[in-house]
């Protein structure tokens, strides 16, 4: 397991053996940080070595499918639309998929889902509960909302348990906590990237989720964090510039975005450095020269340990 020490060389005291992920592995992260491409590559991990995964994404499915490809029929792509889950996830109130169909497909109920999003959420929520139900032993890997949306999410089957007291949403509300959002059911994984402030968002979050739910976050991925050159690049550059001859210039340039290269690896270090002594296990993954694949995220998170 990859973990940063700080920059001062001091020794830094043993950790615990990070917990064991859950069968559901629910990814957050602001937008912008690969939160998508992360959960791709977790889901091809899981299918190379177990065989089987499932990731789950809310929407149409497209970034989704972008990040997937490649990752092999092994992986399993649910797309979670808010009326298609609301229909599910009433079928047991209704008594009847069909008569749930039938009543949340009416034209005046559909406008009351549009502008209900704690119902929409708690729909949503419920088939992920029942993919992971209904497939015992697959692990189930969850491409949540941006992170403001995220820990709203996670707080809406306890607050609506307790709003309600009883009733079938009260019990909606009680099975989704009970069985998914709860330790051991799922494990929570952030994408950040090795900028300061965009860490310290992070630390936020991990804070927010554990004051705010029942859960706490496992693991920090942090994305494209630049690979430290060979430590004689820079130095060769700058004197075969200074050699003069016909690759003079060239090298000139060269020494120029070598020398910014390391500036940005130094300052991702200094990002880093917040990290450490936090409780939580944090994966590295390299600043890709291009988009990276499923399979290029997979061969990552496994050198890094996970899952």
């Amino acid at each position: 397991m990859s973990q940063h020490s700080p920059s001062s060389g001091e020794a830094t005291p043993p950790r615990a053996p990070p917990r064991s992920l859950s069968q559901a592995l629910l990814v957050l992260g602001k937008g912008g940080v690969g939160k998508t491409t992360i959960a791709a590559g977790l889901a091809a991990l899981e299918a190379q070595t177990h065989g089987a995964a499932i990731f789950v994404e809310f929407g149409d499915g497209d970034a989704g499918k972008r990040a997937l490809a490649g990752a092999g029929r092994a992986v399993r792509h649910v797309v979670i639309r808010p009326i298609d889950a609301a229909q599910r996830a009433a079928a047991p109130l209704f008594g009847s998929a069909t008569v749930a169909k039938i009543v949340l497909g009416n034209f005046a109920i559909k406008p009351l889902l549009a502008v209900a999003p704690a119902i929409r959420e708690l729909a949503m929520l419920e088939v992920v509960r029942q993919l992971a139900a209904d497939n015992p032993g697959v692990r189930v890997i969850v491409d949540m909302p941006a992170t403001g949306h995220s820990v709203a999410w996670l707080r809406v089957p306890t607050q609506g348990r307790d709003f309600l007291g009883s009733g079938p949403l009260f019990e909606l509300c009680d099975r989704i906590r009970r069985e998914l959002l709860s330790p051991g059911r799922a494990s929570i994984i952030v994408v950040s990237l090795p900028e300061r402030l965009v860490i310290e968002e992070t630390l936020e979050l991990c804070a927010a989720v554990a004051r705010e739910t029942s859960l706490a976050v496992d693991r920090i991925a942090v994305n494209r964090v630049p690979v430290a050159l060979p430590r004689e690049a820079l130095t060769d550059a700058h004197a075969l510039a200074a050699a003069g001859g016909p690759l003079a210039g060239a090298a000139a340039e060269l020494a120029v975005v070598l020398a910014a290269r390391e500036a940005q690896r130094g300052e991702a270090v200094a990002a880093l450095d917040s990290l450490a002594g936090k409780e939580h296990t944090v994966w590295h993954l390299p600043l890709a020269p291009g988009d990276p694949s499923a399979r290029d995220v997979a061969r990552w998170l496994l050198a890094e340990g996970a899952p």
